[in-house]
């Protein structure tokens, strides 16, 4: 592997000016330093890993490059250490350390562009698969934080923050083109280019990428249930998805801009309405718009401004014979939900390094922004042509934070990083986040870390105001959630090898969850005209739990042979239980133990590069089903299995595929609905167990 001269002047940097790391050390922590990532996300700081304030893992283009891997759910389950992304019915929903929440959207996870936020205020939506509208192609490496992440971020990084960070011009350039195909059915493409200039005599660069992916079926049998008047279940055919992305970063002198686009369609032919309907969809469109500006003003203050502006809108179309599912006696409906949001604002911050040689380095900074989000919902009857508008609401306001982070070196065997953030929002109370973090480098190439740190997520637009005059009532009024979380991390460094081992705790408060609606909740609401005085089944979201959740994750990664061998393995093991009610249960979703392991090897020169990675995931509950009781979702082991290397000139090839023991999810599919007789009752999500994957890719 080629090591960036950005991350080769860190490492460098790290031997010399790192507490605990002597000069006189030498060569011997030479080889250790340089495989030492260097991050920015958890302290927006550049640092090594080690004295990074969390539990990190970088995963790098030639990484994913070397076990074909080209979206982030498969990044996260092969390559990372204590995050998983389960398969859903749509997209993969993320859990870290045994606690994933079913059916939140990615919204306990914040995920971050070069350090611009991806998740909306409408219903906190961030996806981990190729809808995650992200040209891969232009991945340098991601930064997968573990635990909460408020005290820099604000809300949503709870379960961690995930940060993909782009490649610069001197790594990209020229151009690139690359296709792929995989059976079962699906074909990728991209283009990209990256240069380096200068103009009116500042040094510039620019990288840009599109990528196109598509996906057909494969095809699934869904056991046939009985709703309302109508039969759903049989094959699904028609499933498909399709999202086509851009992303450009311009930089000149101090200035640097990012453009973001993409639009993800999904057919849902097995999870709502008429089953197996091509008209059956949901799409997403995304367009961001970055740009931000930095520079020293002396030796000591460095200050920066970031501007930034975003707009998501999110559609489903629904269609629907079955009476039931409609309103106002029609015998087939097409329901469709909307919802867009708009936001921007400006984050600037300053850091002050009081003498001058990284050892007492102050942070502040200001976040403004404004959000409005727009929705409604509508029954439209093709039969008569009437459409229904339900549940409308239009809101918007404004949210601040502020943050401050001290960073101390007082001693070569000390260094400690503490912070907080206060966020006011129009919506809720001011909340503060705080974080402490002790990194004690006590012996040669050992690490020691304490941490301490706090996080919420404040309810989205889509929980506290979404409503249905046939089922749901509107919640205003809801509390952020909260979280807290202790943990000790030993780390220890031999040669370029390294071991980690975690314990962690950490205790989470005022969930949000959709629960039945109670007498009084549907009194007010039919009194006020926003229910119908027949509906049944009404429910309601309501800060309604609780999570305690503790566990140990441990890694253990490396390479050898000048790095045409590497390897790595990962587990977490957890003990994870939500309380409601007086009840304790096992989380939907949520595996208690899942690991993974990995190695490749180069043979060098114009010979291939060999790769197995596997993972493994223990039973958990399936979600959204009505059996009684829930039943375990099977135990999943992945094998994944790649070769690449070059054909002639700039022409390279990859070939790929994957292999799993367990052909089904932890998920249930179909309508929420009571077994019928003569039907059964609901299916666990039927999954694809192979995948071949051949590939092309040309760079100039």
């Amino acid at each position: 592997m080629t090591i960036s001269r950005g991350w080769m002047a860190g490492a460098l940097a790290a031997l010399c000016f790192s507490p605990g790391r002597a000069q006189a050390d030498g060569l011997s922590d030479l080889t250790g330093l340089l495989s030492e990532p260097v991050v920015s996300t958890a302290s927006k700081s550049v640092e090594t890993a080690n004295l990074s304030p969390a539990t990190i893992s970088v995963i790098t283009a030639e990484d994913m490059r070397r076990h074909g891997i080209d979206s982030l759910d498969q990044a996260i389950n092969f390559l990372a250490v204590g995050m998983i992304a389960e398969p859903s019915r749509a997209t993969p929903e993320v859990g870290a350390r045994g606690v994933l929440l079913s059916g939140d959207f990615g919204n306990h996870v914040l995920l971050l562009v070069d350090g611009h936020t991806l998740n909306e205020p409408w219903d906190g939506t961030a996806y981990y698969d190729r809808s995650a509208a992200i040209p891969m192609d232009l991945v340098d490496h991601i930064e997968v934080i573990l635990g909460p992440g408020s005290v820099l971020y604000g809300s949503s990084a709870m379960l961690g923050v995930i940060n993909v960070i782009t490649k610069r011009a001197k790594d990209y350039a020229g151009f690139h083109v690359l296709a792929d195909g995989a059976y079962p059915a699906a074909a990728h493409t991209a283009l990209g280019y990256g240069k380096e200039f200068e103009w009116l005599g500042r040094e510039g660069e620019l990288t840009a990428g599109v990528d196109l992916s598509q996906s057909w079926g494969p095809k699934m049998a869904v056991g046939r249930q009985q709703l309302g008047d109508t039969t759903w279940g049989g094959d699904a055919t028609h499933r498909s998805i399709g999202v086509p992305a851009g992303y450009l970063r311009l930089a000149l002198g101090d200035l640097e801009v990012a453009v973001r686009g993409g639009i993800s369609r999904r057919t849902a032919t097995e999870m709502w309405g008429s089953f197996d309907d091509p008209q059956n969809w949901e799409r997403d469109r995304w367009l961001s718009l970055d740009a931000r500006w930095g520079t020293s003003l002396s030796p000591g203050l460095r200050v920066s401004l970031r501007v930034y502006g975003d707009l998501y809108d999110y559609l489903a179309n629904d269609p629907s014979a079955s009476a039931q599912e409609c309103i106002d006696g029609e015998a087939s409906c097409v329901f469709r939900n909307s919802g867009v949001s708009r936001w921007g604002g400006a984050e600037s911050n300053g850091t002050w390094d009081w003498l001058k040689d990284g050892h007492y380095v102050t942070m502040a900074g200001v976040d403004a922004r404004y959000r409005r989000v727009t929705s409604w919902s509508s029954y439209d009857a093709p039969a008569s042509g009437r459409s229904t508008v339900v549940a409308p609401y239009d809101k918007g306001g404004a949210l601040l934070g502020a943050y401050v982070q001290q960073t101390l070196h007082p001693t070569p065997w000390l260094s400690v990083n503490a912070g907080v953030r206060l966020d006011e929002d129009y919506q809720q109370q001011a909340h503060l986040s705080p974080r402490v973090a002790a990194v004690v480098p006590g012996w040669q190439g050992g690490t020691v870390k304490a941490i301490y740190s706090e996080a919420f997520r404040a309810p989205t637009f889509y929980e506290r105001y979404y409503a249905d005059a046939t089922y749901e009532v509107a919640a205003p009024d809801l509390r952020p959630e909260t979280e807290r979380s202790v943990e000790g991390i030993v780390e220890q460094r031999i040669g370029a090898g390294r071991v980690r081992l975690g314990v962690f705790r950490t205790w989470w408060n005022d969930l949000v969850l959709q629960i039945p609606a109670t007498a009084e909740q549907i009194a007010a609401a039919q009194a006020a005209g926003a229910l119908s005085p027949g509906a049944a089944n009404v429910v309601i979201y309501a800060n309604t739990s609780r999570v305690d959740s503790y566990g140990l994750n441990g890694d253990w990664d490396g390479s050898a042979l000048r790095q045409r061998l590497r390897y790595g393995a990962g587990v977490t093991l957890a003990h994870s239980r939500m309380a409601a009610d007086g009840e304790s249960t096992l989380l939907p979703a949520a595996a208690q133990v899942f690991g993974n392991a990995r190695v490749s090897y180069d043979l060098g020169g114009r010979l291939p590069v060999l790769a197995l990675a596997g993972r493994f995931v223990g039973p958990r509950p399936v979600s959204g089903t009505n059996f009684t009781p829930v039943p375990d979702a099977k135990s999943q082991v992945e094998l994944r299995g790649a070769v690449s290397g070059p054909v002639v000139g700039g022409l390279s090839y990859r070939f790929a595929g994957s292999w799993a023991l367990a052909g089904t999810a932890p998920y249930a599919v179909g309508p929420l609905r009571d077994p019928q007789p003569g039907f059964g009752a609901q299916t666990v999500l039927p999954l694809p167990r192979y995948q071949v994957l051949f590939g092309l890719r040309y760079d100039q």
